[in-house]
């Protein structure tokens, strides 16, 4: 009798066993701290792995980039020791010609920085014209329209740049840069026009225009608001502080007296600011008879404070470092004196080129350059008053340097 068979070996479908359940959420400690103490934390650790720090989430680079914290984060109050000097040559040059550029001895080696400026590919001949913590200010030419020229802010540490619009070349003006990674990240370009006046001989810079990258317009040319006129703007060294540009300036009468000026990055508040004096309102440094054999002075800002660099009125010989205490009263202080047989180990001869330039002043140290057929970089520690030799430049016709300070930004003219 036939029969139905059965398969004792078919398979019965299987039950799938339910995925396991997610592990618990592991406790991170740092999501628990708030942004204030996350912010005293991240104060304290080094520059370049706060720059790091960026990128362990969105939360950390929020909090690093908040304007609020700018002041209390070591990227942006820039407490590190200047990493080098640019030699700044009067002539445009190349981009396969680098710059000449020194480092400086420092706890940290410096990061790697382009001194050739090669990221900058629109351009085909280069001029530095200013620095301003850790941003360059470059002026820009095309060899088919030399005619036509355009500032160029830029990074050489991140090869960051920010292009400004064209406008026609001319040799009468003198720009300078503003900016204050502490407060904004972005920047002002102050470019001051050169009106000739008939009264001494000398030129005077007596209108100005402002570039915003906030805003990205010039503000169109103004008149000078400061109550005397000046003349002879085109110093090496100028001072972004508390949200004005202060150069050193003199006065077309008296060319040989020098006044500290400065203006806001609107060209709403101008002043003057008066340079060390005696009693009688005499000033002690800054003022420079015809025949004094040498003059020397300096504007630069170190541990918060404006520092004034200048040799005596009636004796070249010797040179000071002054601070202003009191930015209301205009009150300075002396910091230190010292001659220049001890920082030259000779006379003073600048006839036959044997003078100096003091090219920074940061943190109780002075770098300076002497000139003569090797250029020499020094520097001079007031505490100690040791004198260290840096770099020997070499022969050149430069007499401006600019001393640089990396920046780690990545980005120019962007947030508030």
């Amino acid at each position: 009798m036939a029969g139905t068979s059965h398969n004792s070996s078919s398979k019965r479908p299987r039950r799938t066993a339910p995925p396991p359940p997610p592990p618990p959420p592991r406790d991170n400690p740092a999501e628990s701290l708030t942004d204030d103490l996350l912010v005293e934390i991240l104060s304290r650790v080094p520059y370049r792995s706060l720059c790091l720090s960026q990128r362990v989430c969105r939360r950390w680079r929020r909090v690093i980039s908040h304007p609020d914290h700018r002041r209390l984060l070591p990227r942006y109050h820039l407490r590190n020791a200047i990493a080098g000097i640019f030699s700044m040559e009067p002539y445009w040059r190349p981009l396969v010609d680098p710059h000449r550029f020194q480092t400086v001895p420092a706890a940290e080696p410096p990061p790697p920085i382009d001194h050739s400026f090669s990221f900058l590919h629109k351009c085909e001949r280069i001029r530095l014209l200013d620095g301003c913590n850790g941003l360059i200010l470059c002026c820009c030419r095309k060899l088919s329209n030399p005619d036509v020229f355009n500032y160029v802010v830029c990074n050489p540490t991140t090869k960051k740049s920010f292009e400004l619009p064209d406008l026609d070349w001319c040799c009468s003006k003198i720009a300078r840069l503003g900016f204050d990674p502490a407060v904004s990240s972005h920047f002002h370009v102050f470019e001051f026009a050169e009106e000739y006046l008939d009264i001494d001989g000398y030129d005077h810079y007596l209108r100005l225009n402002i570039y915003s990258s906030k805003t990205g317009e010039w503000s169109g040319e103004m008149d000078s608001g400061w109550s005397t006129e000046v003349g002879t703007l085109n110093r090496p060294k100028t001072v972004f502080f508390n949200g004005m540009l202060h150069l050193l300036a003199v006065e077309p009468l008296s060319i040989t007296d020098s006044k500290l000026v400065a203006v806001d990055v609107e060209g709403k508040t101008w002043r003057t600011i008066r340079l060390p004096h005696d009693e009688e309102g005499h000033p002690l440094y800054g003022a420079h008879h015809s025949f004094t054999p040498y003059k020397e002075e300096l504007i630069d800002l170190s541990q918060g404070l404006l520092h004034f660099v200048s040799t005596a009125s009636n004796d070249a010989t010797k040179l000071s470092v002054w601070v202003l205490d009191d930015y209301d009263s205009e009150r300075w202080s002396l910091q230190h004196i010292v001659s220049s047989m001890h920082l030259l180990g000779r006379a003073i001869s600048p006839y036959l080129g044997y003078g100096y330039v003091v090219v920074s002043v940061q943190e109780r140290k002075m770098f300076f350059v002497v000139f003569g057929q090797d250029r020499m970089l020094m520097s001079y520690e007031m505490d100690k008053r040791e004198v260290c030799f840096i770099h020997k430049f070499g022969c050149g016709y430069e007499k401006r340097y600019l001393p640089y300070l990396p920046l780690f930004m990545e980005s120019l003219a962007d947030g508030p």
